[in-house]
């Protein structure tokens, strides 16, 4: 049985998120079948429906790489996103999804682990964060 890597993209503004989760999707798709891991790709355009999975803690025993809008325009912000999904797994990285090059310095409020400003490099950038973490994780 193949060990699960749930890779999440949490981005409200839909193009961007699309962007994002098919850059993501295409970078693995061709090496997935000869390595010892399942990719299992979840997109949300709303945070409330991330938070439900995260709380159902669906998450709990696989891996976790997420990339987190930090302003999602609602009531729950990226860092609360990545705060709730490392309580629920340790097993976690997170990549804060950033329009602003001047985002808070990360602590315990905002603990990513790397940030990308969303510009037009953004996409491979995260493409290459999941490689590395896949590369880190299996080989």
């Amino acid at each position: 049985m193949k060990q699960k890597i749930n890779v999440l993209v949490v981005e409200d503004n839909e193009y961007y998120n699309n962007l994002i989760f098919n850059a993501l999707q295409q970078s693995t798709h061709f090496v997935q079948s000869k390595m010892k891991y399942q990719l299992v790709m979840h997109s949300f355009v709303d945070s409330s429906d991330c938070m439900r999975k995260i709380e159902s803690r669906e998450f709990i025993d696989n891996d976790v790489i997420a990339f987190v809008d930090h302003n999602m325009g609602d009531e729950i912000n990226g860092a609360q996103i990545i705060s709730m999904l490392k309580k629920e797994n340790c097993n976690t990285l997170a990549v804060l999804l950033s329009q602003s090059s001047t985002i808070e310095e990360r602590s315990t409020q905002n603990n990513y682990d790397f940030c990308v400003i969303k510009d037009t490099f953004a996409p491979a950038l995260c493409r290459l964060y999941l490689d590395q973490y896949i590369e880190n994780k299996f080989w």
